[in-house]
């Protein structure tokens, strides 16, 4: 059975990435040896770092021979179908969920032809689109898209050895009141807002004056990671894990030189010198991913590992959702294993939502990330953090004020 995976993002080359690795043959993607060869450019934000990356074509790639483009899982085989059609309020064209939409008795249809988005299908999107899309489902009286997610705190459960650092998860009410960091932190950690993204507050190292000025305008319910520095770190991989086993990796950037802000990815041409990967790195990478899930709960999501020598165990740097983590060239094989595992964090069920979630503007919030009726032991149902809900209803608002009727 073929099941879709809907990639809706205005970015045309995150479904482009999904769609070619299942075209390769298995283990044929460009994993282990440098970068690929440039198509067109684009630009993401990195979950960690502001990066550069550019859509990688299909050139250098072993393709799969007629009949064998999809390999197939236990799940089925998967097809990728990109949505990025917009209306004027910023809000996919899509009209479509789970097929339990709420009001008009209609069900759901895909907004550019594709049919009815089924159950059993994957979604891929990304945290603040997520947020508008499902204002645009509740006025039109249509189930909101839900998904698990690790919860914030897993990163603080990280044994040191396994972290490489201290790792806080913190209420902005709290943070306020610091007058220095806790001891671990240093003078300058990273600061990143868990449950979602804001613009302007990007993942960055920040002393306590910059931070708490930063967050001069942020709920004092929402949630900060605060983790220590490291330094030195010359190279990251990701690595997938589903209910914490691994089912793909790659690696994703190299520091050149290391701790530097010069970073290359592996979408980056192969022209530019340093894209090779330490390939010894993968199975390091994948057992301190499984470690990692052991010591703090089995999850499903896409965790960055990072090295600083040849001879370093790695650590974990991030733990993210699978639904909304950027593709990359693994092969069919690990690719469909990847989309396995983004259709099964999608939640169908109408009665897992516990109904005390907070709301603003209609939608459910985070609340400090600690919202024990919406948790799935290490995991939890996914819920913006109210920051970015507010952020993005006020640009909206002012988006509809300013469009002539």
């Amino acid at each position: 059975m073929t099941r879709t995976l809907h990639v809706i993002s205005p970015l045309a080359w995150v479904a482009e990435v999904f769609e070619e690795e299942l075209e390769t043959m298995s283990g044929g993607g460009a994993i282990d040896g440098g970068g690929v060869t440039n198509a067109t450019g684009a630009t993401i934000s990195a979950s960690r770092h502001d990066v550069p990356v550019i859509l990688a074509s299909a050139e250098g790639r072993v393709r799969a021979t007629e009949g064998q483009s999809h390999v197939t899982s236990a799940e089925g085989s998967w097809r990728v179908v990109g949505h990025h059609p917009w209306d004027r309020d910023g809000v996919t064209g899509l009209t479509c969920g789970n097929g339990k939409g709420r009001g008009n008795g209609r069900g759901d249809t895909g907004g550019s032809g594709t049919g009815p988005i089924d159950d059993r299908d994957a979604l891929w999107i990304a945290p603040d689109l997520l947020v508008r899309c499902n204002a645009g489902r509740r006025r039109a009286g249509l189930a909101p898209w839900r998904f698990t997610a690790p919860t914030p705190r897993w990163m603080a459960d990280l044994p040191h050895e396994l972290a490489g650092r201290t790792v806080l998860v913190v209420q902005v009410e709290e943070l306020r009141q610091w007058g220095r960091f806790p001891d671990g932190l240093g003078e300058r950690p990273w600061s990143q807002l868990c449950d979602g993204r804001v613009s302007g507050f990007n993942a960055a190292r920040r002393d306590i004056t910059e931070l708490q000025r930063a967050l001069s305008a942020a709920p004092g319910d929402s949630t900060i990671m605060v983790s220590g520095h490291l330094a030195g770190i010359s190279e990251e991989w990701t690595v997938t894990i589903r209910h914490g086993r691994v089912v793909a990796s790659c690696g994703s950037c190299r520091h050149l030189p290391p701790d530097s802000h010069h970073i290359v990815t592996i979408f980056d041409d192969t022209a530019v010198a340093g894209t090779t990967f330490h390939t010894g790195y993968r199975a390091k990478a994948e057992r301190l991913a499984e470690l990692a899930a052991a010591a703090a709960g089995p999850i499903s999501a896409s965790l960055l590992v990072a090295f600083r020598t040849p001879d370093d165990p790695g650590v974990v740097l991030e733990a993210e959702p699978v639904w909304c983590s950027a593709p990359y060239p693994v092969g069919a094989r690990m690719m469909t294993a990847v989309i396995d595992t983004i259709a099964e964090a999608r939640i169908i069920d109408d009665d897992a939502s516990t109904g005390t979630t907070p709301v603003i503007d209609g939608i459910p919030v985070a609340t400090g990330g600690m919202d024990a009726a919406g948790e799935y032991d290490n995991e939890h149902e996914f819920k913006p953090d109210p920051w970015m809900v507010r952020r993005l209803m006020e640009r909206l608002t002012t988006r509809r004020r300013m469009t002539p009727h």
